[in-house]
């Protein structure tokens, strides 16, 4: 069964937050998972709130993923500390899932064969609509010719969408993302209850 997820969004210096995070963790030597916002594009900021942000009229926030028992003893934790750190817990929310949008484009066997190899096995939990089918093309009349010219002897194209569990999701997400012919959309959280 997978571990409950919670989102809390913590307003105070993002810097801060996270080495109070690391060393809350290391400290009591808790092997929980948590994940930064900062690593999976989850702190949306509008230009309004940058602007604001940068003339000194809004705190940053910033946004961690806890497994549920971390959730209320990093809560009690910044509580404890909030006269000596200038941190407060803003928002809770239940963490049901994660969704993200990608679309491939690539001219080499190599890549296409690893990119088939995750998309077409998803780790359990995880979902890909539509299931892997890319539309590939193969012109004898590109071999040889350079990686930067009009025509290749291989290209494979595909888009979807990937859904699931929290930490398998982050983790294809993170797989996928470290090859350059992969555009990954905006990683977005499906939500519960709210608790704060």
């Amino acid at each position: 069964m997978n571990p409950t997820y919670f989102e809390v969004t913590v307003e105070g210096s993002h810097d801060l937050l996270k080495g109070f995070v690391i060393g809350f963790l290391e400290g009591r030597g808790i092997s929980g998972e948590t994940f930064f916002g900062d690593e999976y594009e989850l702190d949306e900021e509008n230009p309004l709130q940058l602007l604001f942000r940068m003339m000194g009229n809004r705190e940053e926030s910033t946004t961690v993923i806890v497994e549920a028992e971390l959730r209320s003893q990093l809560r009690e934790a910044l509580q404890r500390r909030k006269d000596s750190l200038p941190l407060k817990v803003v928002s809770v929310r239940e963490v049901m899932g994660a969704t993200f949008g990608f679309s491939v484009k690539t001219y080499s066997r190599e890549v296409g064969r690893s990119l088939r190899d995750l998309f077409s096995s998803p780790p359990e939990g995880v979902a890909v609509e539509p299931p892997f089918s890319p539309e590939e093309k193969i012109d004898p009349d590109g071999k040889g010719v350079e990686a930067y010219a009009p025509l290749h002897e291989y290209e494979m194209r595909w888009k979807g969408r990937v859904s699931g569990a929290i930490r398998e999701t982050f983790a294809l997400y993170h797989k996928v993302g470290r090859f350059e012919v992969v555009k990954l959309g905006d990683l977005h959280l499906d939500y519960g209850e709210r608790i704060l």
